[in-house]
């Protein structure tokens, strides 16, 4: 039969295995949220350089409406500059034509400006289309892998459940309800084995009669922490 010692380092190692599988388990999930959050971040990205770059064109458009409106007034005011009945309406005519050729040049300038910024928001759109085609292609790949690892982890963690009911069994006594008490609700963190002459879950120091207790193989628990001692092999 086991002795007391050795039950619960069986037990230990059996709740340290399930509480890494949990863990393991838990971080599946989070993972696939992760590389959701990416897809959305894109998604927004490319929804936002859309928007920037539909802005800019419809300013854009209007600019260069604008001038064909203005390149037509000047067709007009030229017109009416070769039939000017006196110098004076002659002279109005030649320095509204001046100024509107100017206004057309400034306005010129703007186009070309508001031209080359599309070029750059189309480019931003394009690399914003790349890096949500990207991070969906991870997102599928991360919900491939963790649907995988799920599944075994789920199988290795019923298959340590079993074990760990098995293992209580080597329990014996009133102390076994002791030890399901504490188990329940600090998992593997319930026991701890003996490190040096500390517990070796918080470092508190142990008395020598408390140790003289573990090598006989009696129950002995953390005065500190409250942890299940024995001494590791």
């Amino acid at each position: 039969m086991s002795t007391l010692t050795e039950a619960l380092r069986i037990l230990h190692r059996i709740h340290q295995q399930i509480a890494d599988l949990q863990d393991r388990l838990q971080r599946g999930p989070k993972q696939v949220r992760a590389a959701e959050a990416n897809v959305k971040k894109c998604e927004a990205e490319l929804a936002t350089s859309k928007d920037v770059y539909r802005a800019a064109k419809m300013s854009s458009d209007e600019k260069q409406l604008q001038l064909k409106q203005r390149e037509a007034k000047l067709l007009d005011l030229q017109g009416k500059l070769n039939t000017a009945n006196s110098n004076k309406e002659y002279q109005l005519l030649k320095d509204q034509i001046a100024a509107d050729k100017q206004a057309s040049s400034v306005l010129a300038d703007e186009i070309l400006e508001s031209l080359e910024r599309l070029d750059v928001l189309q480019a931003n759109i394009k690399s914003a289309e790349e890096a949500l085609s990207k991070n969906r292609d991870e997102e599928a790949k991360v919900r491939a892998r963790v649907g995988s690892q799920q599944e075994l982890l789920e199988g290795d963690l019923g298959r340590y459940s079993n074990e760990l009911a098995d293992a209580q069994n080597l329990i014996e006594g009133d102390f076994k309800d002791n030890y399901l008490r504490l188990s329940k609700s600090m998992g593997a963190d319930a026991l701890a084995p003996v490190e040096g002459e500390t517990c070796g879950g918080c470092n508190q120091s142990l008395t020598p009669h408390l140790i003289d207790q573990l090598r006989l193989n009696k129950p002995v628990f953390c005065k500190s922490c409250g942890r299940l001692l024995y001494i590791p092999e």
